[in-house]
């Protein structure tokens, strides 16, 4: 009788301790929730001000003069080892950046802006971080698959662009929202397209082997994200899209092909976020998700509000946002 009173005390004690557990995840989920939901005063701003730093448009080319690409430099290549990089590669750059190119703290500081956005188990595709410059305010990040394995990830931060934390935020929140839509759980990693990816035959040929949306990088799978978004928002767009996006092969001059987008944006504004988000489905997925993470949830009904409700349908992504927002609002206060 003794022994079974001590296995009942025994019982009682782990019970409380799997009750104390779980009321901490619980509570640590809530105030993030909390956060994302109802964000404080200067969470809100910060919010605004990440969104205010996305706007204006990138295809109105009245007034433009005549444009030259910017100097583009690799600085170097590290291999990612989980919250860590090492092993970093350097490329030859010209003289004036060879102090940024040593300066580990400046890459560093990259890295741990993109690890403190991007909760452990949301990244682990990503297994290279590469630093470059192209100048202030040109290209602020970018990802790609790795060549040898396009089921892997690589993430790209301009250091010259450090300091614009708001528009640098937003960058790569839309540069995850990428990985996140186009990882192997989502489309299937092609080979050949990464092998070739300009081949505009391979790409035709893809895409009607593709039962699904194909996204450029290979076919999704029917219950993806960007799946149940392009059949949702762009098949009643897409043959008038797909036209304007001809105009971009086979040229030198892409004013053509930029006036044309930004035609087909004004045409239908009351679709997108922007004028980038008519760059290619990926893109504007990539877009709407950056607005679902700082925006209020949008009480409208216009399709672009109904773009950035839609990731609202999924658990999995409202949970990130809150922990997305609620690193923002703790590691980037105003």
């Amino acid at each position: 009788m003794k022994q079974n009173q001590n296995f009942i005390v025994i019982g009682i004690l782990l019970t409380v301790v799997l009750f104390t557990i779980l009321g901490i995840a619980l509570g640590r989920y809530a105030s993030s929730v909390m956060i994302a939901e109802s964000p404080s005063t200067a969470c809100a701003v910060t919010m605004t001000e990440v969104i205010a730093s996305a706007q204006g448009d990138v295809y109105n080319m009245e007034g433009a003069t005549d444009y030259s690409e910017p100097d583009f430099s690799y600085l170097a290549t590290y291999s990612v080892q989980g919250d860590a990089i090492a092993n970093p590669t350097f490329d030859s750059v010209p003289d004036d950046l060879k102090d940024e190119q040593k300066d580990a703290a400046l890459q560093n500081e990259g890295w741990k802006i993109f690890t403190d956005l991007i909760p452990p188990q949301d990244r682990q595709m990503v297994a290279q971080y590469n630093t470059f410059t192209d100048g202030y305010s040109n290209t602020l990040a970018a990802v790609d698959q790795v060549k040898t394995d396009p089921s892997q990830w690589i993430l790209e931060i301009d250091i010259a662009d450090l300091e614009d934390k708001d528009s640098l935020v937003f960058t790569m929140i839309h540069e995850y929202a990428h990985i996140l839509t186009l990882n192997a759980s989502q489309v299937t990693p092609d080979q050949e397209i990464v092998n070739d990816p300009y081949n505009l035959d391979l790409q035709a040929s893809k895409a009607a082997a593709c039962p699904n949306f194909f996204t450029g990088t290979g076919c999704s799978y029917a219950d993806s994200y960007i799946h149940a978004f392009y059949n949702r928002f762009w098949l009643d767009i897409n043959d008038e899209w797909q036209k304007i996006d001809a105009l971009q092969y086979g040229t030198e001059d892409l004013t053509p092909y930029y006036d044309a987008l930004y035609n087909f944006y004004k045409e239908h504004q009351d679709q997108f976020l922007d004028d980038y988000s008519t760059t290619h489905p990926d893109e504007d997925i990539a877009e709407a998700f950056a607005y679902f993470v700082f925006s209020p949830k949008p009480t409208g009904n216009s399709i672009k509000d109904q773009k950035i409700a839609f990731f609202y349908e999924y658990p999995e992504l409202v949970e990130l946002r809150a922990n997305i927002l609620g690193s923002v609002c703790t590691s980037f206060p105003q």
